[in-house]
């Protein structure tokens, strides 16, 4: 995996002491020792390490690398057309100030897909997405299509309304060592297992998200050679392979669900900073 920086250490990106989302001088601390350190929180504004570095990532491509946080971008995105797919948290309460800024969230109990719940709240489905082609300079997505039923057609969807020049920058987590793997197929609407079970945490949804797919070493390759250029744009790598949990199956499933059990989950689902973009090439002429 190519990689803009790599290291042993957490604080890689953030020795100023400067969160990449808020700007502000913070601490980044893991929720609880033994945590993650893909998901240390800024003491300001609360925004994980990934959000952190995929910040971090959008205002390079905005304001070029000698921009060091994303509230220092924002003049140089004013005439961006943005849709992240979701609609709070810290990076949504900084962009949500852009003059042509979009959110969304996946919640179809509540409003039918490209419609709005009661409270303005708007749906939309990944996988369907109601905007026109071409409609946005950037699309960001924050560890969601581990959970979507078919990751490959969501991505040609946001591929499709990206306009020409426009990128996708997201994250997902990246079991190292390992190519993309199915957990989960579904067949005539009806849920197949291909492996056992496994669940992200979900700020909306208790009991948390189903795990659909684990994407390995090969995503950039894989959605390069669909026609989606991809590349990684930052990894940072506090665990080797070996200290990740891998494809969650066998004895390692059992790990797992003994973590799960025991409230520990959080500290055995490690993975490294990883950000994606993917990059649909400017019209000719």
């Amino acid at each position: 995996m190519e990689a803009e920086a790599k290291c042993r250490g957490w604080d890689v990106f953030e020795a100023d002491g400067v969160c990449r989302v808020c700007g502000k001088q913070a601490v980044f601390a893991p929720i609880r020792p033994g945590h993650s350190l893909r998901e240390t929180r800024c003491s300001a504004c609360k925004a994980s390490r990934r959000t952190r570095d995929l910040a971090r990532v959008i205002a390079h491509l905005a304001a070029g690398r000698d921009c060091a946080t994303l509230p220092q971008a924002l003049s140089a995105m004013q005439d961006w057309r943005v849709f992240e797919a979701q609609a709070a948290g810290p990076l949504h309460d900084v962009l949500r100030c852009l003059p042509h800024y979009a959110c969304s969230e996946y919640v179809p109990e509540l409003a039918k897909p490209g419609s709005c719940t009661q409270a303005g709240l708007r749906c939309e489905d990944l996988e369907r997405l109601s905007f026109a082609d071409a409609s946005f300079d950037l699309v960001v997505t924050q560890d969601i299509f581990e959970h979507i039923a078919d990751p490959w057609r969501a991505f040609d969807e946001v591929w499709r309304v990206l306009a020409p020049g426009g990128r996708h920058v997201f994250t997902v987590p990246v079991h190292e060592g390992h190519l993309t793997t199915p957990r989960v197929c579904f067949t005539d609407g009806a849920r197949v297992d291909l492996l056992p079970p496994v669940h992200h945490g979900d700020p909306v949804r208790q009991g948390g998200s189903l795990v659909v797919t684990d994407f390995g070493d090969d995503l950039s390759q894989r959605l390069t050679s669909r026609g989606q250029p991809t590349h990684v744009a930052t990894h940072v790598a506090f665990y080797k392979p070996s200290e990740m949990p891998g494809i969650i199956d066998g004895d390692m499933h059992a790990l797992y669900d003994a973590a799960w059990k025991a409230g520990e989950k959080a500290g055995f689902l490690r993975y490294n900073s990883v950000v994606f973009v993917t990059e649909k090439a400017a019209r000719e002429g």
